[in-house]
């Protein structure tokens, strides 16, 4: 990909698998303060797991960003609940954009494709972000998240408490 090219995008598939385990290691380890899981816990979990992860199904997924054959970059989609009240509320998770491919408007690409899946099935896209991510933060209330809240707190990373600012998008027709 020439850096005028755009790259991309796609809903991740179970033959995607290693790509995204590599990439999010990656991730993880570079930026562990930007995310709940920890290297450690994703090292320990079999490709045949993270496959089966990728493949769960219509609603929830992973986009990747594909500079030519290779993924850069990652955002996810879930409905955390099944619970009659609470599931019209979904979480955008795993942002990722490999260093060497940011500022390519890459992660506003992710964010939108899921913004975009994320209408067909829920009325709230929620978010986290460590409120230290002033580029995060910025993207984020650039395409219409609004914070509602603030944990503080949130992560422990290294021995050092990361407080997350909480985000909302209403997708709703009347937002």
């Amino acid at each position: 990909m020439t850096a005028d090219a755009a790259p991309t995008i796609r809903p991740l598939t179970a033959a995607d698998a290693q790509a995204y385990r590599t990439l999010r290691l990656a991730a993880l380890a570079e930026a562990p303060q930007a995310f709940g899981a920890s290297y450690e816990d994703e090292a320990a979990r079999s490709l045949d797991m993270i496959a089966r992860r990728l493949d769960s199904g219509p609603t929830n997924c992973v986009f990747g960003a594909f500079a030519g054959a290779d993924l850069v970059g990652t955002a996810g989609f879930i409905i955390p609940s099944n619970a009659a009240k609470s599931r019209h509320k979904g979480l955008l998770v795993g942002v990722h954009v490999a260093p060497g491919h940011r500022g390519r408007a890459i992660g506003r690409a992710l964010v939108t494709a899921v913004i975009d899946h994320a209408r067909h099935h829920v009325v709230l896209l929620q978010a986290a972000v460590g409120i230290a991510n002033a580029p995060a933060l910025s993207l984020y209330e650039r395409l219409g998240f609004r914070q509602y809240g603030l944990e503080k707190k949130a992560l422990l990373v290294d021995g050092a408490y990361i407080d997350e600012a909480l985000i909302v998008l209403d997708l709703s027709a009347d937002a």
